[in-house]
């Protein structure tokens, strides 16, 4: 409101009270739209409990209007002291000094951009895709690179057992649950006791196990962590149970990478200890392997591996399984305390990959966001689950990350799967990616994730994580991809709308700068007021639209996008101003040699400016980074927008208009002049855009963040 203040004070201090007054009617009609757009924005994000939309972006553009504000207030003294030194008009250096103050500071900037990201928001929510941080969205926007675990991002939630090997043989396993499939071999269904060695595989991946059967409505199903409940029901497809109780666990780390349970005594039986877990580890810790008779053998190692290996190239997780009897008295177990492991045998099982996946991944990569995996797979497993989802089979394990220089075949740019890593790994992982100018989101389910805290954005999968930035309740890498799709859109409508905001400021404040000159500009500074008005009015229709609009969840995935204030952008700004310039002093020139008179010829200039402003800013109701914006359109805004036209000839032609903004009415003729010239502006203007955005390569990092 303190603009609208400022504006009647001026208007009571201007010897000319027409002019006086259009400077308070489109100051005040610009303000009221601005308020009006601040109190849609804050509706349209209630309901997502986003806090007030203030980002990095944000305060840069606040930070931004207000240099532009000190810079016109030196330049108003300046103009003041220039008129009463070289005694020009005092009305014209007042309304000139208007025209600087609220004409050529960008008010409405940081408005515009809270809209577009608040849209952004919105639509985000819209593809299951919640944002608890405003800043969250344009972070978004600028992600180059992003890591994402494997199982329930890119596969799903679950595991299947596809294959045993024990005792020397191979077997199918078939079914997806505890009371489906079967195990065969080579089409022969077997049963228990046929096979000494898979009875006790399966026994030890069903005792080294903390899933659990329960049953609903007659049916079993698993409950518990996939790879544990895919173990589980290959055990049951034997008829196997659990039938000796746990006394002491050694669970997997990332450091071990197994786990050991021991059991009590069973009958006759002596307690026993299984273990599970990598298989070069299992492997490390045994002496002998049971044969199918069930008497122990000797152990090939190169053997087991080979097969191993042969499995996990066929993108299979592969699990090596153990057990021997507990020593007397054993109560507790640590790796120390383990005897002599028999190695019993190998499971491998299979996570499909998720629908939409595929796409997601094809449609990253091709929009220059590079996705990486992080997996707790040996990197054989984890290339071949990379070649799934359709990306390069380049790898680097814990060992080769933990290297500062980053030796070897594979550079980090180039892997595209991370197998094992700790966590300091994983934290190492992501400083070094953002150390190369890379926007870093990070997708992991774990409210604790060792990378999620050191990215520029932290994913969560659970409403209940209140440490993510961002949040996907369907917990998919296609919800994310799409986050980032509406992200890049966002920055990009932001971009589109400061660009068009601008060039008004930058065409008014070159207009002044011409009569400072003592040169005769093609309008008066009272017109700029008008194109003022044709601009934000023009932006506050098209972003009130796109709030109301609900646009599919899912768009094709942009190219990398420039933020509003990159140089680039600027550059942008500065030669639409020039064409404008250069079009209103053609046209303004031409009608003077059609006999027009200088308020003619000046209406001209204007009218032609303002349509080609309109039709920048108009742009953004029917157009999208990706193309046309699919219909319906918001018809409340498009009967704005209409009127907002409808306004141009009436700018000509209505009386009052003309004693507002000194304008005179034209004749016929000079409408095609009016209309060819805008359409040559436009077309360009937009020649001249897309060659400066093809000479500059978009920058890597483009956000703007703290610090």
């Amino acid at each position: 409101m303190y603009v609208v203040i400022a504006a009647g004070l001026l208007a009571a201090w201007s010897e000319d009270l027409w002019a006086g007054a259009a400077m308070l009617t489109v100051v005040t009609m610009a303000v009221v739209h601005i308020w009006a757009l601040d109190r849609r924005v804050a509706a349209t994000i209630a309901p997502l409990g986003v806090p007030p939309v203030i980002t990095p972006l944000t305060r840069a553009i606040t930070r931004f209007r207000l240099l532009t504000a000190l810079v016109m207030l030196v330049a108003a003294g300046a103009l003041i002291a220039a008129g009463t030194v070289f005694g020009l008009e005092t009305s014209a250096v007042r309304t000139a000094v208007a025209v600087l103050m609220i004409v050529c500071v960008p008010w409405e900037l940081p408005s515009i951009v809270a809209a577009a990201l608040a849209t952004g928001a919105v639509r985000m929510a819209h593809g299951r895709t919640l944002v608890r941080r405003p800043a969250a969205v344009e972070k978004l926007g600028a992600t180059t690179v992003v890591c994402t675990r494997r199982a329930g991002l890119l596969t799903l939630d679950r595991a299947y057992v596809t294959t045993v090997v024990a005792g020397g043989r191979g077997y199918e396993v078939t079914g997806a649950g505890c009371d489906q499939g079967e195990i065969t071999l080579a089409g022969v269904v077997v049963g228990p006791g046929e096979n000494l060695a898979l009875d006790a595989c399966l026994q030890a991946g069903l005792s080294c196990n903390d899933a659990r059967v329960v049953e609903r409505e007659g049916v079993a199903s698993a409950v518990g962590d996939p790879t544990e409940r895919a173990l589980l029901a290959s055990a049951c497809k034997l008829g196997l149970e659990k039938v000796s109780p746990r006394v002491a666990t050694l669970p997997h780390t990332p450091e071990q990478l197994f786990m050991a349970t021991l059991h009590e005594p069973v009958g006759d039986e002596p307690a026993m200890v299984y273990a599970k877990g990598a298989v070069e580890r299992v492997l490390y810790l045994c002496a002998d392997r049971l044969g199918a008779d069930g008497q122990a053998g000797e152990l090939d190692r190169r053997e087991i591996l080979d097969t191993a290996r042969w499995l996990t190239r066929r993108g299979l997780r592969v699990l090596a399984f153990a057990s021997a009897p507990a020593g007397p008295g054993q109560a507790e177990l640590t790796e120390r305390s383990l005897p002599p492991l028999t190695f019993l045998g190998l499971q491998a099982m299979h996570n499909p990959v998720l629908t939409g996946a595929l796409e997601a991944v094809r449609g990253c990569e091709a929009a220059g966001v590079r996705v990486k995996i992080i997996t707790g797979d040996d990197a054989v497993t984890a290339r071949s689950s990379a070649a799934w989802v359709g990306l390069s089979q380049e790898a680097l394990s814990g060992a080769q990350l933990a290297d500062h220089r980053f030796g070897g075949p594979v550079s980090l740019d180039r892997a595209t799967v991370f197998a094992r890593l700790r966590p300091e790994e994983e934290r190492r992982l992501v400083q070094v990616l953002r150390s190369h100018h890379h926007v870093v989101a990070v997708i992991d389910g774990q409210a604790a994730g060792a990378g999620r805290g050191q990215a520029d954005v932290g994913v969560g999968t659970c409403l209940s994580d209140e440490g993510a930035d961002v949040v996907l309740p369907g917990g998919t890498f296609a919800a994310a991809a799409a986050g980032i799709a509406e992200g890049r859109a966002a920055l990009e409508s932001a971009a589109r709308y400061t660009g068009c905001a601008l060039v008004s400021r930058v065409l008014a404040f070159l207009l002044v700068l011409a009569v400072l000159l003592g040169l005769d500009p093609p309008v008066e500074p009272v017109h700029l007021l008008w194109l003022y008005l044709a601009t934000t009015m023009g932006l506050m229709i098209a972003l009130n639209a796109e709030l109301r609009t609900r646009e599919p969840a899912f768009r094709p995935l942009p190219g990398r996008v420039r933020p509003p204030l990159a140089p680039v952008r600027m550059v942008e700004t500065l030669l639409v101003a020039a064409v404008l310039a250069v079009q209103a002093c053609a046209v303004s020139a031409w009608a003077l040699t059609q006999d027009a008179g200088p308020a003619e010829a000046q209406t001209v200039a204007l009218t032609s400016t303002s349509l080609v402003v309109l039709a920048r800013s108009s742009a953004a109701l029917f157009l999208t980074p990706g193309g046309v914006r699919a219909g319906p359109y918001d018809r409340r805004a498009v009967v704005a927008l209409l009127a907002m036209v409808a306004l141009q000839p009436a700018l000509v032609y209505v009386p009052v208009f003309n004693r507002l903004f000194a304008t005179a009415p034209l004749d016929l003729p000079f409408w095609p002049l009016i209309i060819g010239a805008s359409a040559g502006a436009c077309g360009i203007i937009a020649v001249l855009t897309e060659l400066v955005r093809r000479g500059t390569p978009p920058a890597r990092r483009q956000v703007i963040l703290d610090g």
